[in-house]
């Protein structure tokens, strides 16, 4: 007759009691096969777009068990021995990124075995490391299911993310007097990496902003990440609807880290405010835009206004600190009611919106400080 143990009830029941941590998985490993070493059934089920490493030893060793991963020459001392784990890897396909949300697995130590655990990830080859440092203990028959549900986060694309546990300590699995034994065994069962790989978009843009400096327009933007990315188009506009195209950086096709990048405007008129944004080219011809950002050219002038004209709705942009208290006020002096400014995408910006209707027309704006006095001239706010 089969040899089996009660974590099959046990994964049950905790999975019907437990709410759901996550919609998919990106790896499992459940050892199904016979007393063995090597650990039979070491085959991991993987998404499409991911492989996946094999469970391994580093110091420990296999003892056989059938339907489970089973180790024994464990670390019996107070402190964690950084050579003593059981590892197993992912790696997303090429074009494509993890995001991971949980890692779950089922353990059971035999009577003598050390109670305690550390988990660990690393997406450099353990160059850094990011631990758990509150992972329950092991305990004896019927065993128990981990979950670690770490906060979500996304590899770079075609990265390899690797997890290491580490049982450890001088007390026993079953709480007895004696100290651990190096000779007993942890048993490991369907191991879980939780989360989803998918195919983002080609270029992963994380940051865009521009400077007036020395009567020249700088802008620099930074991406985390590019696949097939051909290059940037610059372009510019006076008024935030029609935009033309003034400049082209290359990119760097496909790279899996940061990149930054720059181009200079010279062609600027001061008290101007002009409006930019990037045309990001694919090597297939494809193409996306990033969001729009607004400079003011004139190297005085410390707030401004984008878009203007407008239909109502506008961001005030600073360049200095300023405490975000506003006054709209209409051609005949009449103040307009506004709803309180939200922060915009960008530091010292703040989001203006009038309640209610507004009709067409010129409207001012003053920048009011904490004494509500104004702190600035008024602003010609041009609503269509």
């Amino acid at each position: 007759m089969k040899k089996i143990y009660f974590k099959q009830f046990l994964l049950f029941t905790i999975t019907a009691l437990l709410p759901v941590l996550s919609f998919a998985q990106i790896y499992q490993n459940s050892f199904t096969g016979a007393s063995a070493c090597p650990t039979a059934g070491n085959v991991p089920v993987m998404d499409a777009n991911a492989t996946g490493t094999a469970a391994t030893r580093s110091t420990m060793t296999c003892t056989m068990f059938a339907n489970a991963f089973n180790s024994t020459t464990l670390n019996n001392t107070a402190a964690i021995n950084d050579n003593s784990y059981i590892e197993f890897s992912v790696t997303a396909a090429p074009g494509y990124q993890l995001n991971l949300t949980s890692l779950s697995f089922f353990r059971q130590g035999s009577a003598s075995a050390p109670n305690q655990l550390e988990i660990r990830y690393s997406t450099d080859g353990f160059a850094t490391s990011t631990n758990w440092g509150a992972a329950p203990n092991t305990t004896t028959t019927p065993g128990a299911t981990t979950v670690w549900d770490f906060a979500d986060f996304s590899t770079a694309l075609g990265a390899t993310i690797t997890f290491r546990i580490y049982p450890y300590g001088t007390q026993r699995s079953d709480l007895g007097a004696a100290r651990a034994s190096t000779g007993g065994t942890i048993r490991l069962d369907n191991i879980i990496i939780n989360g989803t790989v998918s195919n983002p978009m080609p270029v992963k843009l994380i940051s865009f902003e521009g400077a007036i400096e020395e009567n020249v327009i700088a802008l620099k933007w930074s991406t985390a990440w590019e696949e097939q990315n051909q290059g940037f188009e610059i372009q510019r506009s006076s008024n935030a609807v029609n935009f033309e195209t003034i400049g082209y950086v290359d990119g760097k096709s496909t790279v899996k880290n940061r990149s930054d990048y720059s181009f200079k405007d010279t062609d600027v008129h001061p008290g101007q405010t002009y409006y930019f944004r990037l045309k990001q080219l694919d090597l297939d011809g494809s193409f996306e835009f990033s969001r729009i950002i607004a400079v003011n050219a004139d190297p005085g002038e410390d707030s401004f206004i984008f878009p203007n004209p407008n239909t109502g709705n506008f961001t005030v942009s600073t360049s200095g600190k300023i405490s975000g208290h506003f006054k709209l006020y209409n051609a005949s002096g009449a103040e307009i009611p506004i709803d309180t400014p939200l922060s915009g995408k960008t530091p010292n910006s703040f989001v203006i919106s009038p309640k209610g209707l507004i009709r067409p027309g010129i409207y001012h704006l003053k920048v009011i400080s904490t004494d509500n006095s104004s702190t600035s001239k008024p602003f010609r706010v041009v609503v269509e």
